[in-house]
């Protein structure tokens, strides 16, 4: 009953507090606060209204009585700051919810709910602190006896920083020890060597303390110190605490104090570089650099440079400024290089037209005939009349026991002749008649189709060949009275040849240094000599295309157009009547050359084999469309010879 009336007492005085103190001014309000254990709820109504503040409780809330003494006049801002303190006494916090309003919750709840900002030093926060130079992880185990009980700290290894919620109070704290922690409290010295290559004595300096590749995963943070070479001034750097840094300048020291009796033979594989090409480049840089000694410097320059073809290795002996400058250019020169796949394709379009239109005739007496010989016979015409009137005469064709060179000159004759050829022809008494009218034309189209294409590596030159080597007659001597003749031949390569050699510039593109030929046998000079005439079409050219790129390398377009006609003169000339005496003939010779290229670059592996594939894939396209039975397909050649499944992998067999 007693308690009651206390109670009761004081929730009256407070009340009668706040009545008066709502009609002073807002900035002059003061409350004095004597609650002796009341509920939690109690006093959160009172300050809900001295603040203005909206609170939603937690049902754990209710079951929780306080006590709250002031004998001082407070603010409302006081008063609110009394009012967390009491919060956290007893374990709960609270959490803004919107304007005005907050969540009282317990600090479990409260810890994974705080905000980034909070008002006083007893609400909960949350702050994230980037580490410069300490590791995280470890930083979080230092720090995390110092929280809240409630409090909570995460480490992210992958940023380096920490995620801390706590009280602003102790926030503040937590600050400074960090602070304290993550300074850069390392030394960085560096260490110049005469005697020992300053790679050797990094390895030997990192080993010193442990590997991490050979000691569990030893991490770099744990390690005291760090060892790093310079190659360019043959020194080595240290960086750590000042005493490991110390004990490990101690120890290159006395490394590199006197000349030992050590490994001055370098030998060095090579993975894609010809050693025999590297040898001159390092000779006339050992001599550069012999040159560059100082006057004062009396040390011998002395070195060798050799290389062992069966391994493709470089063994270079010297001193330790001579082995660290031809290592540098080494590890620049043996380089995986790009390739460059270069496809041509050459198109030649030709119209060939040729039309004759002649008329022969033959008029003779036989015998004692008084009719005179008269004819006409034109070279081009066929069949010749007069070797058809020579085997009439001597009866070739009815006496086919004998040789006869007027029948074989006949038929040759006649088995020549082409289009449409009329004629008729008899004997009358002792005289011999004959015509002959002969029409040809011809029209002939043609292309050719080639599509050569080669791989080489970057800067280096690719040649293609393909078609005969034709002899080509280029002295004859006959000696006295024809004694001990000879005659000196050549071979000349005929078809299709390509030369190229890429380069590979900035974003992709490609020089092409070209020679592009193609040849052909036309025919022979004559009848009397066996020299032959050779048709050669060449480009040679320096072009710039991107990588992927079709472009037009050169063009030919080639006409010729020629008119031929033979007649009998002054006859010829009649009008009408002179067509009987002329043989008229028109050829027109169109040619159309046109040559495509295409680089594609080659980095890797997998760009080589879609390359592979793709061409491969157009063989066995190509066998598909000709209908080639499995047993006699590129794949069963390739399984036979190769003993694998092909480029195209096991599938390709299988899906036949």
């Amino acid at each position: 009953m007693k308690n009651r009336i206390l109670f009761a007492a004081a929730a009256a005085l407070t009340v009668s507090q706040i009545a008066g103190a709502q009609a002073q001014p807002t900035s002059e309000e003061k409350h004095v606060l004597k609650l002796d254990d009341v509920e939690l709820n109690t006093l959160i109504a009172d300050v809900s209204m001295l603040t203005g503040y909206t609170f939603i409780t937690h049902p754990d809330v209710r079951k929780v009585r306080v006590s709250v003494v002031s004998q001082t006049p407070m603010t409302s801002a006081e008063v609110f700051q009394v009012f967390l303190t009491t919060l956290r006494v007893q374990g709960f916090a609270a959490i803004p919810a919107g304007k005005d309003t907050y969540r009282i919750v317990p600090e479990a709840i409260a810890a994974t709910e705080a905000p980034t900002s909070g008002q006083g030093a007893n609400a909960f926060v949350t702050e994230i602190f980037k580490l410069d130079n300490a590791n995280a992880m470890d930083v979080a185990q230092q720090i995390k006896p110092i929280l809240d009980s409630q409090g909570q700290v995460a480490a992210n290894t992958n940023t380096n920083t920490l995620v801390i919620v706590d009280y602003a109070s102790n926030i503040q704290r937590v600050r400074r020890m960090i602070e304290t922690i993550d300074r850069d409290q390392t030394v960085t010295e560096t260490v110049a060597l005469r005697n020992v290559p300053a790679l050797e004595m990094e390895a030997v300096l990192n080993r010193l303390q442990g590997d991490p590749a050979s000691s569990g995963g030893q991490t770099q943070n744990a390690r005291r110190f760090v060892a790093v070479a310079s190659q360019t001034s043959n020194a080595i750097l240290l960086r750590g605490d000042t005493a490991s840094v110390e004990r490990a300048r101690r120890v290159a020291l006395q490394l590199d104090q006197t000349e030992p009796q050590r490994d001055n033979i370098r030998v060095i594989p090579l993975n894609y570089t010809d050693a025999a090409e590297i040898v001159p480049i390092l000779e006339q840089l050992g001599q550069s650099m012999a040159a560059q000694r100082a006057p004062s410097d009396t040390s011998p320059a002395s070195q060798s440079i050799s290389h062992h073809p069966a391994t493709n290795s470089l063994i270079i002996s010297g001193n330790a400024e001579t082995l660290v400058a031809m290592e540098k250019v080494i590890a620049a020169l043996d380089v995986r290089r790009p390739q460059v796949m270069v496809e041509a394709i050459i198109v030649e379009m030709s119209d060939d037209t040729t039309k004759e239109l002649g008329l022969q005739f033959l008029l003779s007496g036989t015998g004692n005939s008084d009719v005179p010989f008269a004819s006409t016979n034109f070279s081009r015409s066929a069949p010749n009349l007069l070797a058809l009137t020579g085997a009439l005469v001597t009866d070739a064709f009815t006496d086919l026991t004998t040789d006869n060179p007027f029948r074989d000159a006949a038929i040759s004759s006649l088995t020549g002749s082409s289009g449409l050829t009329l004629g008729f022809g008899g004997q009358s008494g002792d005289s011999l008649f004959g015509v002959i009218l002969n029409a040809v034309e011809n029209d002939t189209n043609s292309r050719i189709l080639s599509t050569p294409f080669g791989m080489t590596l970057n800067n280096a030159t690719s040649s293609l060949i393909v078609g005969q080597e034709v002899p080509v007659t280029t002295g004859q001597v006959l000696g006295d009275s024809n004694s001990n003749p000879f005659r000196t031949v050549e071979r000349e390569d005929v078809g299709i040849k390509l030369e190229v050699t890429p380069r590979i510039g900035e974003n992709d593109t490609v020089r092409l240094d070209i020679r592009q030929e193609v040849s052909s046998v036309f025919g022979s000079v004559g009848t009397v000599t066996p020299d032959l005439i050779l048709d050669k079409r060449e480009i040679t050219a320096s072009v710039l295309a991107d990588d992927g790129e079709i472009i037009v390398l050169g063009g030919l377009v080639e006409q010729t157009d020629m008119l031929r006609g033979s007649k009998v003169p002054l006859l010829g000339d009649i009008p009408v009547a002179g067509r009987l005496f002329r043989s008229n003939g028109k050829a027109s010779v169109r040619r159309n050359l046109m040559v495509f290229l295409r680089p594609t670059i080659v980095r890797s592996k997998e760009d080589a084999r879609d390359l592979t594939d793709q061409k491969y894939l157009y063989v066995r396209g190509q066998e598909l469309m000709r209908g080639v039975t499995p047993e006699g397909s590129i794949d069963h050649f390739v399984a036979d010879v190769l003993g694998n499944a092909g480029p195209m992998g096991p599938a390709a067999s299988t899906s036949r």
